[in-house]
């Protein structure tokens, strides 16, 4: 007679009946489980890195870089018929700044154009950027302007060709006349016209602003002091007194 196995006393712990294979399969499980999450962990922590290393490169403010040499691109007519009007898109070339704020012409003949190989024949193109935009000044990242800057940068028309003079990041803003220019509607050869009616004689060199006047954009043209008058933009109307009141920044 086969004699039977006693029962285990009561209160004593089970045998552990689970097949040691199954054991180790858990075992293995939990491990890779605890790898993956470390890997998410790792993955989620260099993508914040990353993302916080673009936002602070983002938040830093454009830099103004130095001015190239200078260049007869653009240029029409160089150097001895040089048409200012017409090398604006020239000039516009060689800054980042994108509002025309003024153009002043000096020695500018009876054909509208200027010798820059002698004489006073030159230019200045007078360019800004609505308020935060452009070039800013230093500032650490992630931190506010302590001003609205427009900065401002020249491009002077010279016996060189167009020369980009150092941009002023830290330029301010002009109140209320920021509203830029728009292109000519003239040409320096029409405003010698209109001084011809006046009487003026066509051996003399004119002092030429196209600017924002109190009235909008607007011409002003003077040779020595002798003869002065101002035109609205499109050439068509005289200005006077209040309404011409402006000058290039």
């Amino acid at each position: 007679m086969l004699e039977s196995t006693p029962p285990a006393p009561e209160g004593a712990p089970a045998a552990d009946t689970a097949p040691a294979p199954f054991s180790s399969l858990k075992e293995v499980l939990r491990r890779r489980d605890r790898v993956i999450g470390l890997v998410i962990v790792a993955i989620a922590f260099l993508l914040c890195l990353a993302l916080s290393v673009w936002a602070k490169e983002r938040s830093r403010p454009e830099k103004a870089e130095p001015p190239g040499p200078p260049t007869v691109e653009g240029v029409t007519g160089f150097p001895h018929s040089v048409d200012p009007v017409t090398t604006l898109q020239g000039a516009r070339a060689l800054t980042k700044r994108n509002l025309l704020r003024g153009i002043v012409m000096e020695g500018v003949r009876s054909d509208g154009t200027l010798d820059l190989s002698e004489g006073p024949g030159r230019a200045r193109y007078s360019f800004q950027s609505p308020p935060g935009h452009g070039p800013q000044p230093h500032r650490e990242p992630g931190t506010l302007p302590k001003r609205a800057s427009c900065g401002k940068q020249n491009v002077q028309l010279r016996k060189e060709g167009l020369v980009a003079e150092p941009d002023l990041s830290d330029y301010p803003c002009a109140g209320l006349a920021l509203e830029p220019l728009p292109e000519p509607q003239c040409s320096a050869k029409e405003i010698w016209r209109l001084a011809r009616k006046r009487k003026v004689p066509k051996d003399g060199l004119a002092h030429l602003e196209y600017y924002r006047a109190k009235a909008g954009p607007a011409w002003r043209f003077e040779i020595s002091g002798t003869h002065r008058f101002t035109i609205y933009g499109d050439c068509k109307r005289e200005l006077h007194g209040a309404e011409a009141q402006g000058s290039v920044p």
